[in-house]
């Protein structure tokens, strides 16, 4: 298998989504609730398939001498607060606690409480078309781009990070990915899962027997 080939093909799918969710954002201050939702229902799954790239590109990487690198992000412009959030190198762990109880809708409405009639409190539940700050899937869209503007350094980052590990850890996490969607159609269901195929035989194959 050409392991760089396979990176680069599938870098080149996920550049293109970037550019989609770019062009979704816009460039204002602020984006409607519901085009946050569809931005974040395709930035999951690119991250995550982002990851595993990276988690293959990093097989083959020789730990050297490291020095320290900025704190807080890559610096970009002339302004220190302007700066590129590092990508997240590790699949978030599922955290489900077995005492947690799911309790199904809401409380009764009470209406009539010694004799005064009283009004249920207003809704204010989100709505799709509520504005919403865009400044928190900027960041994230630029750690993406950067990330895979040099798959290579970041694969450097994640194999320095597994190295001090106490214990062997995977960047991915065990079953099914961030973002996956087990009969999805769309082109990133689709980038993911040919993504996670591709690391979970390219660490098979680098496991040592």
């Amino acid at each position: 298998m050409d392991l760089p080939l396979a990176i680069d093909a599938n870098r080149n799918r996920l550049l293109l989504a970037l550019a989609g969710l770019a062009a979704m954002i816009g460039d204002g201050e602020t984006v409607l609730r519901h085009v946050r939702w569809a931005v974040l229902a395709v930035l999951r799954p690119a991250e995550a398939a982002l990851r595993r790239l990276i988690a293959v590109a990093a097989i083959d990487v020789v730990i050297g001498p490291t020095r320290a690198g900025p704190k807080g992000g890559l610096p970009r412009g002339k302004r220190s607060a302007e700066r590129v959030p590092c990508f997240a190198l590790f699949d978030r762990r599922l955290q489900v606690d077995p005492k947690q109880k799911r309790v199904r809708g809401f409380g009764p409405n009470i209406r009539f409480l010694d004799g005064e009639d009283i009004m249920p409190p207003a809704n204010n539940a989100p709505k799709p078309d509520d504005p919403v700050s865009a400044a928190a899937l900027r960041q994230r869209l630029a750690a993406l781009l950067n990330a895979l503007n040099d798959i290579p350094g970041n694969a450097k980052r994640l194999a320095r990070a597994l190295a001090k590990k106490p214990r062997p850890m995977r960047a991915m996490r065990p079953g099914r990915p961030p973002g996956f969607r087990a009969k999805g159609k769309r082109a990133i269901d689709e980038v993911l899962a040919d993504c996670h195929a591709l690391a979970l035989l390219a660490l098979h194959e680098a496991a040592p027997p």
